[in-house]
């Protein structure tokens, strides 16, 4: 059997969509049109502290730290369902361009990667888009986000990320499979976020700090200084990337 179950679901008509669920909330106003996606709570922490942004809560899932017209959202928890429903609410809002920063598990290393295309091995993706193996990221603004991140000064590599709904069935032989295939970093979001985002007609880009190294045994570098330095220099990398023209 095929998943979604019900054959060529994606070209079939949503029953509601996420205006409609906005303006159930009531929610009305001027919103950011570029938005930076994360996780942490100690790099949404590291953002209010620095650039003392304003705070717009939407509803319990979605409140936006607005700086300079650029909105900074702190997913409440990982994965693509929510990611997705949070993009598709930004999106419904207005938003036209997305930097996803977060933190992944390298196959064989530590590091930043910019990420380059995403192995679809999630379930939500395939609600919107036919059944494919790679979600891809808009080019133009990757290579912004790339340019940005150099300019800061931080290493990087670019890089493919396998995106799985399941971390506790991360198998040794699906490592060792795509190790051998060179994909450089696994985590949560991203093929769906990108589908999505191709879905929607929007923009995104992605990078990642690795956070934990899988290898031959799994190796957690979750609370190490340099991965939340890391992480906080992508987050002014991101900034620097919506800023320029």
């Amino acid at each position: 059997m095929n998943y979604p179950n019900f054959l060529n679901k994606h070209l079939e008509e949503a029953l509601f969509h996420p205006s409609d669920f906005l303006k159930d909330k009531k929610v009305k106003g001027k919103f950011p049109k570029k938005y930076i996606l994360t996780y942490q709570e100690k790099v949404k922490n590291y953002f209010i502290r620095k650039y003392k942004p304003k705070k717009i809560t939407i509803y319990r899932l979605l409140t936006i730290y607005s700086y300079k017209n650029i909105g900074f959202v702190k997913m409440t928890v990982i994965g693509s369902p929510n990611a997705v429903t949070v993009l598709e609410e930004l999106i419904a809002l207005g938003g036209k361009e997305f930097l996803n920063i977060g933190t992944a598990g390298g196959l064989y290393n530590e590091g930043i990667f910019l990420c380059e295309k995403a192995i679809r091995d999630e379930g939500t993706s395939h609600h919107y888009m036919p059944h494919g193996d790679f979600a891809y990221p808009d080019k133009e603004l990757t290579e912004k986000l790339g340019k940005a991140i150099q300019n800061n000064n931080l290493d990087f590599k670019r890089g493919t990320t396998w995106t799985i709904d399941a971390p506790y069935r991360e198998t040794k032989a699906e490592v060792a499979k795509y190790t051998k295939e060179g994909v450089a970093t696994v985590e949560m979001e991203a093929s769906a976020l990108f589908t999505v985002a191709k879905y929607r007609k929007v923009k995104i880009a992605s990078a990642f700090v690795v956070s934990d190294v899988l290898g031959d045994k799994w190796s957690p570098k979750f609370h190490k200084f340099d991965v939340r330095r890391a992480q906080n220099k992508l987050i002014d990398s991101a900034l620097v990337c919506f800023s320029e023209k």
